[in-house]
């Protein structure tokens, strides 16, 4: 596909704390011990564990989910190697409208069996439901996917925390990605992702409309931090809080990053991992 180079810099530019946070992404748990007293937002400070303290029993792992950054192959692997998913798949088959939580299974295509707790935390509204009826509590989840970090922490208490993990693509890459899945993602659940007026369209074009470049200007600290406006402050509590919260991998280096994070969450042995990696 030919893009132009000046499509290219205004990518790179609206994308610049991607870039900005690459220089850390590989730094050990361990290295954010001196950083945690730096965390100041309350909700991330209390129901997020930190990278440098021992996982505990009650702590659920919760997968950042970033457009176009692997996160449906993260679904399709985790729920390969037997673990119990929250995502937008829980509330299909008639459990939309279930009373209590519960795990379910569905099986795919050539006969795998994966399991969801009943609940979307996909959207805000789901996972309002989620910490009503008691997700994290349950310790029904093995893993929660969300795009929305502050507010998936809202499911979470002190004694029952989120550890988050999530995967960083380039911004280039996942910006023109993005561009054409908008186009043919007819089974996306949502309005504002499956875009058929964006058929025909140039990425150049595409770029050159004030609400896109709205739209790709800082995607992660608008969904790390929830917000649409920030300043110099704000760019050092996402780094801050992306140091001592987070375990991040990178797409480049998927083999290295998955065993980065089942080595962290106790993963690792699981007799399934090498037959769902060929397979994923």
């Amino acid at each position: 596909m030919d893009i132009s180079k000046r499509s290219v810099r205004k990518i790179a530019f609206l994308t610049i704390f991607a870039l900005a946070c690459f220089g850390f992404l590989w730094e050990s748990p361990n290295d954010a011990i001196s950083r945690r007293a730096s965390v100041t937002d309350d909700q991330y400070r209390q129901n997020a564990g930190y990278l440098s303290d021992p996982l505990k029993e009650k702590d659920t792992a919760v997968y950042w989910h970033i457009p176009k950054s692997s996160g449906s192959t993260m679904k399709i692997y985790y729920g390969c190697i037997g673990l119990t998913l929250a995502t937008q798949s829980g509330t299909t088959a008639g459990h939309e409208h279930d009373k209590t939580l519960q795990v379910w299974e569905r099986t795919a295509p050539g006969g795998a069996t994966f399991k969801f707790v009943n609940v979307d935390t996909s959207i805000m509204q789901g996972i309002f439901r989620a910490k009503k009826i008691g997700l994290a509590e349950s310790g029904l989840a093995d893993v929660v996917f969300s795009p929305f970090p502050p507010i998936a922490t809202a499911m979470f208490t002190p004694s029952h925390q989120a550890r988050f993990f999530a995967l960083f693509r380039h911004p280039v890459e996942r910006a023109v990605s993005l561009f054409y899945y908008h186009q043919v993602a007819t089974w996306e659940r949502n309005d504002y992702t499956y875009r058929p007026e964006l058929v025909g369209m140039t990425i150049e074009e595409w770029l050159t409309k004030s609400s896109i470049a709205a739209e790709m200007k800082n995607p992660y600290m608008r969904s790390l931090l929830h917000k649409q406006r920030f300043n110099d402050d704000d760019l050092e509590k996402a780094k801050d809080i992306l140091r001592t919260k987070f375990l991040v991998g990178l797409t480049t280096k998927m083999e290295e990053s998955v065993d980065r994070f089942d080595k962290y969450f106790g993963w690792y042995d699981n007799a399934k991992r090498s037959q769902c990696q060929r397979r994923t």
